[in-house]
């Protein structure tokens, strides 16, 4: 009877371990393209909070022309090549080295994100 213990427990190792991955494949995610999307909508609503010259036109406080954003996945690969945080920079699509304005870039659920700013380069 004692040596049964530990087989009839050893499922229930195995069920709690399955459990813990499967919650965390719940974790909003978006794909690359997705965020950088988001990325450009959003620079071009907060232009006016954010002063950056060479990205933003003063006069109607609209994103230049040619402006992207590029943005790079953060921690593991998901499923559907889609990530939980990102690195993105918008710059011009003419630029030198590192120009452009830095900021990370998390997913939230019900599709929303949130922005932070890191840097911004001129130069």
């Amino acid at each position: 009877m004692h040596r049964l213990l530990p087989l009839l427990s050893m499922p229930l190792v195995i069920i709690a371990g399955a459990q813990s991955t499967a919650a965390a494949r719940h974790m909003p995610t978006q794909t690359k393209t997705q965020a950088e999307v988001n990325v450009l909508h959003a620079i071009a609503r907060k232009s006016h909070t954010w002063r950056m010259p060479g990205l933003v036109n003063a006069r109607t406080h609209l994103l230049t022309d040619n402006t992207e954003a590029v943005c790079h996945g953060l921690g593991g690969r998901r499923a559907g090549n889609s990530y939980a945080r990102f690195v993105c920079v918008v710059r011009p699509h003419v630029h030198r080295g590192r120009q452009g304005l830095y900021v990370s870039y998390r997913v939230l659920s019900k599709n929303r994100f949130e922005l932070r700013f890191l840097a911004y380069r001129r130069r």
